[in-house]
């Protein structure tokens, strides 16, 4: 069975301890969406911080943020442990994606008339899936994936979608890994995003319910993620 045992080490991350946390609760985040650690699984400090060779400081640093955002649940004399997504709370983040993608994408298109370049993030990011589905890469995909949407919120300008794109970032990160996952598919996914990319570019008139069809149409697989609390 996969455990935080599996866990990628981190290289080293130079900056301040605030820095290193966010870095420690992004890889604490990849490892669930990956599946290394599972709902209702406890994080054990001392081995986390091994396999991140980090210190105590940061990770717990790591752990109150991951707390403060829904991820893991502390409880006196039990630690800190995953927390189970439940169906209530994936329909939430996924309404929430689509209310803030659809709004993104709106603004993109309208940039995008101004500045094609804008496309570009969003094509290295199609690239690098093909550079994954080479390696047969699953965890890079993910990667990729994240960082298409990021840079969709990015091109639309608009700064107030992004800032609340990044708060659901890690819930949307293990949203996507139980996704691909489901999917197992590469040309699929990568299919679904030069498609997205199509979309915006030729300015689509019903970009938002394309938006919401993209959304969604992965979304069903990730009731997997669900487990014991």
């Amino acid at each position: 069975m996969p455990s935080t045992a599996d866990m990628p080490a981190l290289r080293a991350v130079g900056g301040t301890n605030k820095q290193l946390s966010e870095a420690v609760a992004d890889a604490i985040t990849n490892a669930i969406a990956q599946g290394a650690i599972q709902p209702g699984e406890r994080l054990v400090e001392e081995m986390i911080a091994a396999q991140l060779s980090v210190s105590r400081v940061p990770l717990r640093e790591a752990i109150r943020t991951l707390e403060a955002q829904g991820i893991v649940v502390v409880t006196l004399n039990r630690g800190a442990r995953v927390v189970a997504m439940d169906e209530s709370t994936i329909a939430h983040v996924q309404e929430a994606r689509i209310a803030l993608e659809t709004v993104a994408a709106r603004g993109a298109i309208r940039a995008i008339r101004r500045e094609p370049r804008l496309l570009e993030p969003m094509q290295d990011a199609v690239d690098m899936m093909r550079t994954a589905k080479r390696r047969l890469d699953w965890t890079a995909l993910r990667r990729c994936d994240v960082q298409f949407h990021r840079e969709l919120c990015l091109a639309s300008g608009n700064d107030v979608i992004l800032k609340l794109w990044e708060a659901l970032s890690r819930h949307i990160t293990i949203i996507f890994g139980r996704e691909i996952e489901q999917e197992h598919n590469f040309d699929v996914v990568i299919a679904e995003h030069e498609r997205l990319m199509d979309l915006l570019a030729q300015g689509s008139p019903t970009i938002e319910k394309d938006m919401e069809e993209h959304i969604l149409r992965l979304g069903m697989g990730s009731g997997r993620f669900r487990g014991a609390d």
